[in-house]
């Protein structure tokens, strides 16, 4: 069952398709928190796949948007993130593909702006997809678990190696400074933290959880020292008041000091299995 607000937002939007679009949508498919029971309502998005049967013309661009701007009046807050694409094109990454578009930011693209479609999209969506509109179809593509981790650790030493040099940057500031910026560092904690545990578990589980199931994971296994971190980042994904800091420096430093520790022992995990 699907929390109500992603239903009533996934009802609306496939009925506004329908109506546009008759015969062109063959299902849509709900993967990312949702998919895996992690959906917290006004701070995860809701993120989905419409199968089509056609590669979508210009005509078709047009009716997908007006059906988008619908949803977006009706149920205005709604975070929705996806992807329209042919069942052929199904596990395929953005270099494969052509001619798809996306949902992102509240406007579509059709360059896959903001596309999501990779190991970890294709492995949720084949073991955990939510059909919520039309057909059952087919996930025939294999998602091995070498590649899933090859995705993931890729990741963590690019995207996420880029946000701890960045947060490194601040530690320099004094503590006058980072206090008036305890709202974003709060974004920082609850993004970074969550989402390179959800790296971890994947390198050293060969699965996919979602953030607060990463949060409790890192309880689990790494040191107490990190917990109250940890701790913050889930309450603040939950939208609770609860914060474990009353130094913003002292925050920022050991955010920097747990990313960097995540990483290690995430590559250190990653190369030990592949020997």
């Amino acid at each position: 069952m699907v929390p109500d607000r992603v239903g009533r937002t996934m009802n609306r939007l496939a009925e506004s398709l329908a109506a546009r679009l008759p015969g062109a949508l063959e299902a849509i498919y709900l993967y990312g928190s949702t998919a895996l029971g992690a959906y917290v309502e006004g701070s995860s998005d809701i993120d989905f796949i419409a199968v089509v049967r056609r590669a979508p013309a210009r005509s078709d661009m047009q009716a997908i948007a007006e059906a988008h701007g619908e949803i977006e009046r009706e149920l205005a807050g709604t975070d929705l993130m996806g992807a329209y694409i042919t069942r052929n094109d199904l596990g395929k990454q953005p270099p494969e593909l052509s001619g798809f578009l996306t949902y992102f930011n509240k406007q579509l693209h059709d360059d896959g702006t903001g596309a999501d479609l990779n190991p970890v999209t294709w492995w949720v969506l084949q073991k955990h997809g939510i059909r919520v509109y039309g057909d059952d179809v087919p996930f025939a593509y294999e998602v091995p678990e070498d590649k899933l981790a090859d995705y993931v650790i890729d990741n963590m030493n690019t995207y996420w190696a880029g946000w701890i040099d960045r947060l490194a940057q601040h530690e320099s500031k004094q503590p006058a400074e980072l206090d008036t910026q305890a709202q974003r560092l709060d974004q920082a904690v609850e993004w970074c933290v969550l989402g390179m545990l959800r790296q971890l578990y994947t390198v050293s589980e060969c699965g996919v959880t979602g953030k607060i199931g990463a949060g409790t994971y890192g309880l689990t296994v790494l040191p107490e020292r990190w917990h109250p971190l940890i701790r913050e980042a889930m309450a603040i994904k939950r939208r609770r008041a609860e914060r474990e800091y009353g130094s913003q420096q002292a925050r920022l430093r050991d955010l920097v000091e747990l990313l960097r520790a995540i990483r290690t022992e995430g590559n250190r995990i990653y190369h030990t299995r592949r020997r």
